[in-house]
Order: C-alpha cells, then structure tokens, then sequence
C-alpha cells in the first residue's frame, strides 16, 4: 500500500504536493497540527485558517482516500471540555478561537485521534506502552487499540488523559499521550507496543519539530528519524509511504 503521509500543518502549504500524487496512492493521512504558526515562520493565523479551508476541500474531494488525525495544537479548538481542562495551549490564538472552534465543529465527523493500515498505527505523536499502562487501557489488538483512542475525546476522562505530558515536554505526567509523547518517550520504549505477545507494532508519527536555523536567519529541515518500527515526520515536507518495505520518500 502506498500512502502520502502530510506531517504537521501549521499554516504552511507544503501538504499541496499530495495532490499531484493522490491518484497513484491509496490513503493520504494528514498527522494534525493544522493550526498555531510558528513564531519564526511568516505564516499568520490568517493564513492558517484560509490553508485549512483548503485542505478540507480537498478531503472531501477524496473523502475515500484521506484521513485527519487530531494533534495538541488542534484539540483546544476542536474541544472546549479540553480547553477548559488543560493547563495551558502554546501558541493558541484567543483571538480566533471562536472562529475556527466553528470550523472544528462543522466537519468534526473528518477527525480522528488514530487510523490503522497494514498494521501501521498513525497518530499525532505516536503512542507508548507505559502510557497506555498509566490509563489502564488494554488492547486485544491494534484495531482495538485505535476504536479506545478515537473514543477518548468523548468524555472527560479520556480528555483528560489527551492532556498527559511528561517531564519530557515540561509536564509532570508519568508519560506523555498520542498527541504529546516526545521522540525520546518512543525511543526509549524498549520493547514497543505489543499485544498479547504479539510483534511490536510499526508507528508514524509527528509532533517534534525538525528544523535547523542557519546563522544568516535561514531555515532548514532536517531529516526524519525512523528505526524499524517508528517514524517521526515533521520536517516541513510530504511523503510517500510504503506499508509493506516500510519506508519512505519525500514528495517535492
């Protein structure tokens, strides 16, 4: 199966490139974060919401084909019981929360917090057996797993358990969830996400960022960190997945 994986959004407009690939893969899953710019980057909350409004055309153009996965950065606006119940939003733009709070709403049947093919498991910033542990969350299988995850922004305790952060990321949480766990909460995942004995389950994931800034102000990407099990993209750049050799291209 081949897959156009679109990692963080957050305004810019490099995920276009998927649409020039779309008839030659089978699913294109967009990793979340499709708001709060950075600072660094000339990119305006404007500008996030007209690229938004883009990127659900084209979804619901090829509605068979495309996946929308919730990140951190989306959840205060898609959520007011998590806006309310979390400690703190980087980069939330108060002014237009109302607003695109509005766009959450009108397409919330589109998002989803994980999707599962050829036994790849996405999700924003991938997913740790000690945290599923913490939530006492056990899967028969992967399937299971993504049917517990989707379910968790129904109620305020699977909210709640959205808002886990670890001392990686400055929280104070055992271990971070599938929309904030840090590389080093996958890395250091020893034995990886298994089920019942089962092989470990293979993860592609966003939510770091992977930038260089030159010393003449410039920005660089840098490279995805995979191993045989888990991928991080979040570098700025659209690729092409495939799910049987596990690896990947980029789409330029």
């Amino acid at each position: 199966m081949k897959i156009i994986v679109l990692p963080d959004i957050h305004g810019r407009d490099f995920w276009k490139s998927a649409r020039e690939h779309i008839a030659g893969c089978d699913k294109v899953i967009f990793l979340g974060d499709y708001f709060d710019p950075y600072g660094f980057e000339i990119v305006s909350v404007t500008d996030a919401i007209d690229n938004f409004r883009e990127i659900l055309s084209f979804v619901k153009e090829c509605p068979e084909k495309a996946v929308m996965l919730l990140g951190n950065h989306d959840l205060p606006y898609y959520s007011e019981q998590y806006r309310a119940l979390a400690r703190y939003h980087c980069r939330w733009s108060r002014e237009w929360h109302s607003y695109i709070s509005r766009m959450f709403e009108n397409d919330s049947r589109l998002f989803k917090m994980a999707h599962e093919e050829d036994g790849i498991l996405f999700t924003h910033a991938g997913c740790t057996a000690l945290w599923l542990k913490s939530i006492n969350v056990e899967p028969e299988n992967l399937s299971d797993l993504v049917e517990m995850l989707n379910a968790l922004p129904t109620t305020n305790v699977g909210l709640r358990q959205l808002f886990m952060v670890s001392r990686h990321r400055g929280g104070r949480d055992v271990a971070g969830s599938c929309v904030w766990a840090d590389i080093d909460e996958l890395l250091g995942d020893i034995e990886g996400l298994r089920f019942n004995g089962s092989a470990a389950v293979k993860q592609v994931f966003g939510h770091t960022l992977q930038v260089k800034h030159k010393i003449n102000g410039g920005i660089v990407s840098g490279e995805p960190i995979t191993t045989q099990l888990l991928k991080m993209l979040d570098n700025r750049t659209a690729y092409l997945l495939d799910t049987t050799t596990f690896t990947h291209e980029a789409l330029l």
